[in-house]
């Protein structure tokens, strides 16, 4: 496949296009940061935005345009989809914190771990091995399963696990 780049033939090759979407990528990520800056809060979210439509684009290449105005305005379109998508993102998150808000509520359970002699024990605990211990016991995980959640192995959990069970009850008995 040939195509007219800079004023000449060029085969369009893998490698070609890869460089090409590099300057485009260097060229367009200010601007577009920009754009994202404008639109999307917290003003964090806007550098994952962009990184989204990078890989949008890479995933794209094969379509990827020749011209400089063309990518510009591709980036752009792709830009807005991803802003729509984030916008329908947030939307859903925000509903399902108020609806989860509205349940716990209504049932009187707790977010936190509360107050108290427990509270005070589970504050004691690594942060690793609290969460462990709270995925087991409050949210009714096996301990492969909260392994698996946790990014550890099961053999990991389980001295941990263990570990955390031992010290509360030490902890408990005071």
């Amino acid at each position: 496949c040939q195509l007219l780049w800079d004023g000449r033939a060029v085969a369009r090759t893998d490698a070609f296009v890869e460089k090409s979407i590099e300057r485009a990528v260097r060229r367009l990520a200010p601007e577009l940061l920009r754009y994202f800056l404008r639109r999307v809060h917290p003003a964090d979210s806007a550098a994952d935005c962009v990184g989204e439509v990078f890989l949008a684009l890479w995933r794209r290449r094969a379509r990827f345009p020749k011209s400089e105005d063309e990518q510009r305005a591709w980036c752009f379109g792709i830009a807005h989809h991803v802003l729509a998508n984030h916008y329908r993102s947030t939307s859903r998150r925000v509903a399902l914190t108020e609806r989860l808000r509205d349940e716990l509520g209504r049932s009187g359970t707790s977010v936190t771990a509360g107050s108290g002699e427990l509270a005070d024990a589970l504050s004691q605990l690594r942060s690793a091995d609290r969460d462990l211990v709270l995925l087991v016991a409050w949210e009714g995980l096996t301990l492969a399963e909260a392994a698996s959640a946790l990014g550890i192995r099961y053999a990991a959990a389980h001295k941990r696990h263990a570990r955390a069970r031992a010290k509360l009850r030490v902890l408990m008995s005071r």
